[in-house]
């Protein structure tokens, strides 16, 4: 059983928003509530005042992996740093080399979400197609044509080569970070989803991912 303190009407929690909440808007000062699957009335304040809550479940769960009625297990957090070797300047997939090195620690969780960070300035993370390279070699051409590179570019940071200062405009125009939802053990991606990391060197080095995961 949970219990909750509520100042005011307005205080109720996004928790009870899937629920029939009903009451009424005068003098409801302090109320304890209690959420153990059924319907509850607490009559609190001076004038009587109802808050009622209908809940269909004794316990929180989702729809996928979690049903409905399912014991909560304790929070968790994991974390892992993985390098990825050199790659070419261009977009790559690598959903597969990532899930190699965390599938161990992934299967541990039934639902929560993997958050990857991108150790590096010159380079980039996303999410897309995972079929078709042709789209990979597209996105680079297309990145290749909107900052330009070479002695007509307007930069001035220009003391570690050419493609350096359009590495670094190319890493924040896709970022560094990608969160992707964990179910039942498995990164919970789109059936034409993949992620990418998109290198912007001309040499690059090996490039590090710290990856969290955290869920139940």
């Amino acid at each position: 059983m949970q219990s909750l303190s509520i100042l005011s009407p307005s205080c109720l929690p996004p928790l009870f928003a899937g629920g029939n909440v009903t009451r009424t808007p005068t003098n409801l000062r302090l109320a304890s509530l209690s959420v153990a699957g059924h319907h509850r009335t607490i009559i609190h304040g001076h004038n009587r005042n109802l808050l009622r809550i209908m809940s269909s479940a004794s316990t929180i769960g989702t729809d996928s992996g979690m049903g409905t009625g399912s014991a909560v297990g304790a929070p968790k957090w994991v974390q892992k740093t993985i390098t990825l070797p050199r790659q070419s300047r261009g977009c790559h997939l690598i959903t597969s080399k990532i899930l190699k090195e965390i599938g161990q620690e992934l299967s541990g969780f039934k639902c929560g979400l993997a958050h990857f960070f991108l150790q590096h300035t010159s380079a980039s993370l996303t999410i897309n197609e995972n079929y078709d390279s042709d789209v990979r070699d597209d996105t680079e051409t297309f990145l290749n044509r909107i900052v330009p590179e070479g002695r007509s570019a307007p930069w001035k940071h220009t003391m570690e080569g050419p493609d350096d200062m359009p590495a670094h405009v190319k890493s924040s125009m896709f970022g560094c970070t990608l969160t992707i939802p964990i179910t039942n053990g498995k990164l919970n991606m789109g059936t034409w989803q993949g992620v990418w990391l998109c290198e912007h060197r001309d040499s690059a080095t090996p490039r590090t991912i710290v990856v969290t995961m955290n869920g139940i």
